[in-house]
């Protein structure tokens, strides 16, 4: 039997609806006067019921495109006067921008990415980058047009705006949420990785940490060797795009990953009074409990690795984080940790057996079975 909690929060309401449309709506009117306004929001709302998140955006730009111009020009200068004022350029982080304004560039990607119009809709893209991302939107051109998109994104990593050099790191991410891929080569994406690693901004390095992380889910050896080479004394950004670039293979317990980030690879340690439920009703929490006594001054990390019940009888497991900390030698840790078994609408829960272990620097060591029922 499986169980999983329904959706009640839907970021398709939250980001597109009567509001967020109108917005968009009243600028298109004051670009182009001769647009009916109150039809173009029915046109586009009358469907929405029905449509996920990102079918909505393909939705508007069908509609928005009905009400342009048919020559490709004459329609991208209306987008160009009807984008809101930039985001403040003086900002460092979380200035995300409206989503709405995700709809002219994704109506660029869709009409401008022909040869004849490749350089009007790259400079509208960079322009529109500065409103809200136009990560997604680039992806077709990179795709249809790889030498001179990358050249494009080159010159965007050095661009004085940060929106504008974030999104030649968020661009060509590899996995990029909800886009398509970028298919652009590791080799090149190292290399605009290369220009934006000492970028000045959070907002910027944190996509520099993003794209190596997905990276290192391609060449995880690369991406370690890269962060290693990029190690500067004293540097706190540094540091902090390290360990978000690393997040994953640091769940995987790489164990070069796990060096780099100051924890050794053959910790000394002692487990003990290893206890835990041996059945946990749906609803309520696996309690683990344990000892560790560390045999010498080092840096530990200790985790927690529950391996769920699938469907097909395998299992499939997830690290949770516990403690991340120094030791001396003769130091005793007392670790409990809970892990709650609600029902939660990213998981499906299977009812059967399941496995826990604790991990010391990716070290497996004290696993333990008990039942979901």
């Amino acid at each position: 039997m499986a169980i999983k909690a329904e959706t009640t929060f839907f970021l398709k309401d939250q980001l597109f609806n009567a509001h967020t449309v109108a917005e968009l709506s009243s600028a298109l009117a004051k670009a182009r006067p001769q647009v009916n306004q109150r039809k173009f929001e029915q046109d586009i709302l009358s469907k929405f019921p029905e449509l996920e998140l990102k079918a909505r955006i393909d939705w508007m730009v069908t509609v928005l495109a009905q009400h342009l111009p048919d020559k490709y020009e004459l329609a991208l200068a209306i987008l160009d006067d009807l984008l809101p004022t930039p985001l403040d350029p003086n900002k460092s982080d979380d200035d995300f921008g409206d989503f709405i304004w995700a709809v002219p560039g994704e109506y660029v990607a869709r009409f401008g990415c022909t040869k004849p119009h490749l350089a009007r809709s790259l400079a509208f893209l960079k322009k529109s980058t500065t409103r809200f991302t136009a990560e997604n939107a680039i992806r077709p051109f990179l795709r249809a047009f790889p030498k001179e998109t990358i050249q494009f994104v080159h010159r965007c990593a050095v661009d004085k705006n940060y929106h504008v050099r974030r999104l030649a790191s968020e661009g060509i991410r590899p996995f990029l949420p909800w886009a398509e891929r970028a298919n652009v080569e590791p080799d090149e994406i190292f290399k605009v990785m290369e220009r934006l690693k000492d970028d000045p901004t959070r907002y910027v390095t944190r996509s520099v940490a993003n794209t190596l992380n997905d990276l290192s889910k391609i060449d995880p050896d690369k991406v370690v060797a890269t962060l290693d080479r990029w190690q500067v004394k004293d540097s706190h950004e540094m540091t902090w795009v390290t360990k978000h670039a690393l997040r994953t293979l640091t769940k995987q317990c790489h164990a070069e990953a796990l060096l780099l980030l100051g924890y050794p690879s053959t910790p000394v340690f002692n487990l003990a009074d290893v206890r835990t439920n041996t059945q946990v009703r749906v609803g309520e929490d696996l309690i683990y409990e344990c000892k560790i006594k560390s045999n010498a001054a080092q840096n530990l990390k200790i985790d927690l690795r529950v391996h769920y019940l699938k469907a097909n009888g395998s299992r499939s497991a997830r690290v949770f984080a516990v403690k991340d900390l120094q030791t001396k030698a003769g130091d005793v840790l007392s670790v409990c940790k809970k892990i709650s078994f609600r029902p939660i609408t990213t998981r499906t829960l299977y009812f059967g057996e399941h496995q826990v272990e604790i991990l010391v620097n990716g070290i497996a060591r004290g696993k333990k079975t008990f039942v979901l029922e």
